[in-house]
């Protein structure tokens, strides 16, 4: 007999999928958070200030569609 993987079950992967998605998504908000931050430090950086609402406003997005 052939050795075979087992094959995953629709819902297997769909909550890989999930997971997989959660990850990303809570490392995009990781990434970007790191980088205001290093922004708003940064005294000859007014980046920070000009857009921190926006930022804030996709990542409420983003992290909101999790649920």
């Amino acid at each position: 007999m052939a050795n075979r993987k087992p094959r995953h079950t629709h819902a297997d992967a769909q909550r890989i999928h999930t997971h997989t998605e959660i990850d990303r998504r809570l490392f995009r908000a990781e990434r970007l958070v790191r980088c205001m931050y290093f922004e708003a430090i940064s005294d000859s950086s007014p980046v920070a200030e000009l857009c921190m609402s926006s930022v804030l406003s996709y990542l409420a997005d983003d992290l909101r569609d999790l649920r």
